[in-house]
């Protein structure tokens, strides 16, 4: 089955050969991949709609799978047994909405390896939420999948926290420590990025001239954005 490329993304990403937690699983065709490619041995997958996940089931079934995905409904983590699944994949959410995933489910999270998050919004206050609360990056991607950007992570929980650490939105935050450092395709997200807040500064310009609340927030934002361009040249 081919899979969008966000989806095909995420799949790789998922570390090989352990159980796996498909937390908002849909029709289930990532669970079905997670198996059938021989990443995952089973897959746990759940979704809060019955309907969705009668679907899921009768693509399992046809997939003739049943024996290795579990589908139950669960709120996040909660119908999961801690040590169960050692790894995981949560997308297509928004980041607060992850974020409360994470922070209800650690009873399983302690016990898990490395595993994906992408959320859909909110990723710099994620990201940050992240690294202020014991969890470590271990890579970012960044890609576009029909005209929109998306940004997968595989990440761990680790439980070291720094009392010291800058309660604000770092660039790192914003974009990634290792896209920063590596690129990896970050350079045509910061040109788009751009080329958006150019077009957001000049209509707010001609509407409420040169010197708003918004339009000095969008100015900053280009500023950054240049100086992590500058960062990546140099690294």
């Amino acid at each position: 089955m081919r899979l969008s490329d966000r989806l095909e993304n995420i799949l790789e990403l998922v570390p090989e050969g352990l159980a796996c937690a498909d937390i908002g699983c849909d029709h289930g065709f990532m669970a079905i991949e997670l198996v059938s490619r021989g990443i995952s041995p089973k897959v746990i997958a759940s979704d809060l709609r019955t309907g969705p996940l009668e679907r899921a089931r009768e693509n399992v079934e046809k997939a003739g799978l049943s024996d290795k995905i579990s589908l139950i409904i669960s709120d996040g983590f909660s119908g999961i047994e801690p040590g169960s699944v050692k790894t995981a994949v949560i997308a297509g959410m928004g980041g607060m909405l992850i974020r409360d995933i994470l922070i209800n489910g650690m009873d399983c999270i302690k016990q898990m390896d490395e595993f994906i998050v992408q959320p859909q919004s909110n990723i710099p206050e994620f990201r940050n939420f992240l690294r202020r609360n014991g969890f470590e990056i271990k890579r970012n991607n960044v890609l576009i999948d029909a005209g929109k950007y998306y940004f997968p992570m595989r990440i761990r929980y680790t439980g070291k926290t720094d009392e010291n650490a800058d309660p604000s939105i770092t660039p790192e935050d914003r974009y990634g420590a290792d896209l920063i450092k590596e690129d990896r395709g970050l350079s045509a997200y910061l040109d788009a990025e751009m080329s958006s807040y150019g077009k957001i500064l000049e209509k707010l310009i001609s509407e409420s001239g040169e010197h708003n609340e918004r339009t000095d927030e969008i100015r900053e934002l280009m500023e950054l954005n240049r100086n992590v361009r500058s960062r990546i040249n140099k690294e």
